[in-house]
C-alpha cells in the first residue's frame, strides 16, 4: 500500500499519478507536491529512502516487491513571506483591460497563490490572445504565482455594418471575421442591392458612392450602406400619351380644315355685270 500525506495539512496537497487503489510490484508513481498560498515545498520524508534528492519536486517513486507493507510518504511544506507582482497591460490601450480575481494587493500576491486573470474588451473590440508571461486564447485563465509576471491582453477591432432600408440590400465583408482584425488588415466591403433598389452611398466610417471599397483596419469601424428604390419604368405611359397627343393633333387639324371649308362655302358669290 501507499499512503501520501501533507505536513501541515493546511499547507498543500500531493498529486499522485497514476492514482490506484492497489499497486503492483515495482509500479512507477509520480508524486507532485502542490503548495498553497503562502507556503513552499521543502522536502519528502518517510519511507522514501531510495530517493537521491528528497527536495526534488515532482519525483518518481517505485513500489517495492513487498506490497503488504504500507509505505507512508510525507510532503513537507514551510511558510514563506515571498510575494510577487503581476503587471498587466492591453494592446491597444483602449481595446480593453486585464482584470484579476482576487485583486492584487499593494505588495503583490503570496507565493503559490492561485489567481484568475480575465480579459474585458471595450465596445468595438474582441479579445484575441495573451502575450508576455501568459499564452493562450482563453479570455479567462488561472495562474499560480511563483514569480513576477508581465502579461498583455491583445484585442482586435471589429467591423460593424448596417444597410438602410433593411430590405434594400446587404453588405458583404471579405475576409469575414467574428473575432476582429489585426491592426493593418485590409478588408473589402461591398454593398449588394436587392431587386428594385440600387446603392447610393456609404455613411459612418466609410464614404463615397463606390459600391465596393477597401479599408485598412486601425480601429473599430461602423458603416452603413444606403439604398434607394428604383423608379418603375413608365415607357407604356409615355407611349399612350404620345399616341393620344398625336390623335388629338389630327383631330384639331381636321376640325380646322372643316371650318375653313365651311367658311369658303358661306362667302357671297360675285355677280356678273
Amino acid at each position: 500500500m501507499l499512503t501520501v500525506v501533507s505536513a501541515p495539512q493546511t499547507a498543500g496537497t500531493v498529486e499522485v499519478s497514476p492514482s490506484k487503489a492497489k499497486y503492483e510490484s515495482y509500479d512507477s508513481i509520480m508524486l507532485t507536491a502542490i503548495p498553497w498560498a503562502g507556503y513552499v515545498f521543502d522536502s519528502w520524508t518517510g519511507e522514501i529512502s531510495d530517493l537521491t534528492d528528497p527536495k526534488k519536486n515532482p519525483v518518481v517513486f517505485v513500489m517495492g516487491d513487498n506490497l503488504d507493507n504500507n509505505r507512508v510518504i510525507t510532503a513537507n511544506f514551510m511558510p514563506s513571506d515571498l510575494r510577487y507582482t503581476v503587471t498587466a497591460s492591453s494592446e491597444p490601450s483602449g481595446g480593453g483591460s486585464a482584470e484579476f480575481l482576487p485583486p492584487q494587493a499593494p505588495g503583490g500576491y503570496l507565493v503559490n497563490e492561485s489567481v484568475t486573470v480575465f480579459a474585458v474588451a471595450q465596445t468595438g473590440y474582441v479579445f484575441s490572445r495573451w502575450a508576455g508571461d501568459l499564452a493562450g486564447t482563453d479570455n479567462c485563465r488561472t495562474i499560480i504565482i511563483s514569480e513576477n509576471r508581465s502579461i498583455t491582453a491583445i484585442f482586435y477591432p471589429t467591423i460593424t455594418t448596417y444597410w438602410s432600408p433593411s430590405e434594400g440590400g446587404s453588405v458583404l465583408v471579405q475576409p469575414e471575421s467574428f473575432s476582429g482584425y489585426a491592426a493593418g488588415t485590409e478588408v473589402t466591403i461591398s454593398a449588394e442591392a436587392a431587386k428594385g433598389y440600387h446603392f447610393v452611398s456609404w455613411e459612418g466610417d466609410a464614404s463615397g458612392s463606390d459600391r465596393s471599397i477597401t479599408i485598412t483596419v486601425d480601429a473599430p469601424k461602423i458603416m452603413t450602406a444606403k439604398f434607394v428604390g428604383q423608379t418603375p419604368s413608365r415607357w407604356w405611359l409615355w407611349a399612350i400619351l404620345g399616341l393620344t397627343g398625336l390623335t388629338g393633333v389630327l383631330i384639331i387639324l381636321r376640325l380646322a380644315y372643316a371650318k375653313m371649308n365651311r367658311g369658303a362655302l358661306d362667302e357671297p358669290k360675285q355677280r356678273d355685270e
